[in-house]
């Protein structure tokens, strides 16, 4: 990674170094340059760690010509790099990454804010997303089997064929894992790849393409490894600066986007300009129901988890719990309880349990979400609401938290555990996602448990997202009815909405999005229908004999005719 000399100034304890890394994209096989500045900072302590490229322009390099280049590079990955080549490169990507296991960890805690044992379970992500799509690398010739057809002297076979070159735009919330998830299915697919990430997180992007790049310098000859320049690509920037241009001049078949369902919209509209496929994964409004049969203290932990994991900026995280009447008051208390437990403080310690959100200005969005929900509704939250800094040390206290002194003196982008209980629809907190540590409790009406689930199953299907949503309950006459019954593209049966597995899809309905990845290739690639026929003469498919037709057609009147 380079370094810049600056000249920036500012006041005292905010000044620019004087050597200030500069990430940079990485273009046909090798660095480049781009314009602007972004400044990359810490979020748990407001540390300047550098500045990235803000827009795609150069004299070198545009994005017509660096998607003449992928394609070439896309075609001979194709058709010229042998399956157990393939097969080489994505070993030795696991090796790589393996090997850089903890560096990488420790640049997400810094660039991103992750707890140390998030990250650490982000690469573990990244290395199954790898082992994972080195088993689909072996089968992305083959779609079905070989199969007869109705006419003689005919067969039929389909082939999974790439798309292409891919492009990629990605969030910060898994500045490696997401992204791999992209890389590992398009290069197994036989595509080319090309990386839009966050502004937030370009040196964990850098990081990870360069260990990319470097399996492919360890499993394949030289020679084989110049042909492949452009093959993966990162460009930097941010949304007007560079995810446009891309967007509207960048040769990509296919465009795939992790992120807002504002952001969605635009991508959905403009790649449909260009008769362009696009898979989104947007925003989600995660509801967790949980029936008065289940245990309540286990129900609790997993609300924790599902609401305050990551500080809640994860797009499966619960938004709102919806609990049966009669354990609700139980449930509630215990909650409560535990979200004044959980440690906020730096991630590099291993004590905390909730660190910063990405950046002030993302807290500021929370804050102005939380500020209206409670204004809609004429009340404060039951607990939280409100950024900590050194002018909330008191609302903290008061409110029992379980805060590191040194979040209250540093220039981090906390923001305290929120509860709202009682929030109806049409409410900013009802309606919109906030990403970030905020979650509404409701009781859920219903005599009987039947009747409070179909009460749920209601209100879980009227928010306008539909990712991830869960059922807590032993009852399996109900829990074998509810899915499909939730509009919902993942959903969790007896545990909160933590996450996806591998080889296991994942993806949303409604404003969350349409696709699906994590399961095989499906998204990476197109189908090709091929029929052999060697009857030998000329012939029409579905024609029938002369005679049959002549005499059908005599025997027959016509609608025009009767």
């Amino acid at each position: 990674m380079g370094t810049l000399k600056t000249r920036h100034g500012g006041k005292k304890g905010n000044e620019m170094p004087k050597e200030l890394k500069r990430a940079k994209n990485i273009l046909c096989g090798g660095f480049a340059e781009g314009d602007g500045e972004m400044r990359v900072v810490n979020p748990a302590t407001g540390e300047l760690l550098g500045v990235a490229p803000s827009e795609f322009s150069s004299e070198r390099w545009s994005p017509e010509n660096i998607g003449e280049i992928a394609r070439a590079a896309q075609e001979f990955w194709h058709w010229e790099v042998e399956e157990q080549e393939k097969e080489a490169v994505f070993a030795a990507m696991a090796q790589n990454f393996k090997a850089h296991r903890g560096p990488l960890a420790r640049t997400m805690v810094l660039e991103g804010g992750k707890l140390g044992r998030w990250a650490d379970a982000e690469v573990q992500e990244v290395l199954d997303t790898i082992t994972h799509y080195h088993g689909e690398v072996s089968r992305y010739h083959t779609n079905d089997g070989f199969a007869r057809c109705q006419l003689p002297d005919k067969n039929a076979f389909s082939l999974l064929m790439p798309y292409g070159n891919i492009l990629t735009v990605k969030p910060w919330n898994f500045p490696a894992a997401v992204p791999m998830w992209a890389i590992c299915g398009a290069l197994a697919g036989g595509n080319s790849v090309l990386v839009k990430p966050a502004e937030q997180t370009p040196f964990t992007m850098q990081y990870v393409a360069e260990l990319v790049l470097k399996s492919f310098t360890d499993a394949l000859p030289p020679a084989k490894v110049g042909r492949l320049a452009g093959l993966v690509q990162v460009v930097n920037g941010t949304g007007p600066g560079t995810g446009k241009p891309l967007l509207e001049k960048y040769a990509y078949d296919k465009v795939t986007f992790t992120g807002s369902d504002a952001v969605g919209r635009i991508i959905a509209r403009t790649a449909g300009e260009r008769l362009k496929p696009c898979h989104l994964e947007l925003g989600g409004h995660a509801a967790m129901v949980v029936l008065d049969d289940f245990d309540i203290d286990l129900a609790v932990r997993e609300a924790l988890n599902a609401v305050f994991g990551d500080s809640g900026q994860r797009c499966v995280s619960t938004r709102v719990v919806y609990v049966q009447e009669s354990a609700y008051k139980e449930f509630l208390s215990k909650f409560v309880a535990g979200a004044k437990t959980r440690r906020v403080g730096n991630p590099m310690d291993p004590a905390t349990d909730m660190g910063p959100l990405i950046s002030l200005d993302q807290r500021e969005i929370v804050n102005k979400m939380v500020l209206d929900t409670a204004s809609q509704l004429g009340r404060k939250p039951l607990v939280g609401g409100y950024a900590l800094n050194y002018a909330s040390r008191s609302f903290a206290k008061n409110d029992g938290l379980n805060v590191d002194d040194a979040v209250f003196e540093g220039g981090g982008a906390y923001f305290a555990p929120t509860i709202f209980t009682e929030v109806p629809y049409g409410t900013t907190a009802m309606d919109q996602e906030i990403f970030g540590p905020v979650v509404v409790v409701n009781p859920l009406a219903g005599r009987t448990r039947e009747e409070a689930f179909w009460n749920a199953v209601a209100l879980v299907n009227k928010s306008q997202y539909g990712l991830s949503n869960a059922l807590l309950t032993n009852d399996r006459r109900i829990s074998s009815r509810a899915p499909g019954r939730i509009h919902t593209g993942i959903f969790y049966i007896g545990r909160g909405t933590t996450g996806a597995e591998l080889n296991k899809y994942f993806g949303g309905v409604k404003s969350s999005g349409w696709g699906r990845e994590g399961r095989g290739l499906g998204d990476w690639t197109q189908i090709q229908q091929v029929y052999d026929d060697f009857h030998g003469k000329a012939r029409m498919a579905q024609a029938g004999a002369d005679d049959t037709v002549r005499a059908l057609l005599a025997a027959s009147r016509s609608v025009f005719e009767k």
